[in-house]
């Protein structure tokens, strides 16, 4: 009977010490488009980066937002992504960490006009 009692207690425990995160960012575009530039939109896209952490020492990229970026960037085979919506999640447990971030929006193929000097 203590065994069952002591096992509950471990579960709950786990569960209690467990936690769970979330953090949603909203931007026009991933690169500045200034109004003498143009674009062309070719298509919805996404891209996510993962890594862990095990007792404080990091299993994942540097810039995780910058890596779903380029991976969404990538996918969508422009330059660029407009309507950018990021979700980044962290899930922590004792010590092992889980982290991933997922990027959408339209992919874009921009051309940059550059600025005229007067």
């Amino acid at each position: 009977m203590i065994k069952k009692i002591s096992l509950c207690l471990a579960v709950v425990s786990v569960i209690f010490l467990s936690a769970c995160t979330s953090l949603i960012s909203v931007s026009p575009s991933t690169t500045p488009i200034t109004e003498k530039d143009t674009y062309t939109k070719l298509k919805y896209t996404s891209g996510t980066s993962y890594g862990y952490q095990i007792a404080g020492i990091p299993f994942f990229p540097s810039n995780p937002s910058k890596s779903a970026v380029e991976n969404a960037v990538k996918n969508g085979g422009g330059n660029g992504m407009i309507e950018v919506t990021e979700e980044s999640n962290a899930f922590y447990l004792l010590i092992v960490n889980v982290f991933w971030t997922k990027v959408e929006g339209t992919a874009v193929m921009i051309e940059h006009k550059g600025m005229e000097v007067e």
